[in-house]
């Protein structure tokens, strides 16, 4: 009798540690959820912003999605949209954010998310010196051709995560065409 009491009490106490822990971790689930979630709509508002500074707001837009792009959201005062898509690069997704006015003239891009793109190599396609190659151009974008208008000059050494942004970019400016510019 002793031997089956010394050998339930341990799993007893086992199992009262870990009823514990998981009622706590729920509860800190339950408290940070709405905090994180406020945290990031808030990063995702100063991206549109910073990609489109013209805008006063945004409201998102529900339109049928080409293949990649995330979300569109087009600026309260008519100044433009934003597109978000992501395409996968070298080591996972590569998230991108491309403000165009209402003509569809890029103003600028943003790398939200590229995380898992090799550092020092991939992570160049999020610096300015590449970002900034986009601004200015509409229509149709080439990265294969030196000689076409609207050529983007990829990053040396990273071709996966160069064409991850590419990509995306080109998907936000068939998303701008596809809607017509205007809803």
């Amino acid at each position: 009798m002793t031997d089956k009491k010394e050998m339930l009490a341990p799993s007893i106490v086992l199992v009262c540690i870990c009823l514990v822990a998981s009622m706590l971790l729920a509860a800190t689930y339950q408290i940070t959820k709405p905090i994180i979630d406020n945290l990031s709509i808030q990063m995702a508002n100063e991206s549109r912003a910073e990609v489109l500074p013209e805008a006063d707001g945004f409201t998102q837009m529900d339109v049928d999605l080409l293949d990649g792009v995330t979300e569109v959201y087009k600026a309260d005062n008519g100044a433009g949209y934003v597109v978000t898509a992501t395409f996968k690069g070298f080591g996972g997704p590569v998230t991108v954010m491309t403000g165009m006015d209402a003509d569809g003239v890029i103003q600028n891009i943003k790398v939200t998310d590229a995380s898992n793109e090799t550092p020092g190599l991939g992570s160049k396609t999020t610096l300015p010196d590449h970002t900034g190659k986009f601004q200015g151009k509409s229509g149709t974008i080439q990265m294969d051709d030196k000689a076409a208008d609207g050529y983007v000059a990829p990053v040396t050494g990273a071709s996966y995560s160069s064409k991850a942004v590419f990509n995306a970019v080109s998907a936000a400016l068939a998303q701008y065409a596809q809607i017509g510019g205007s809803f």
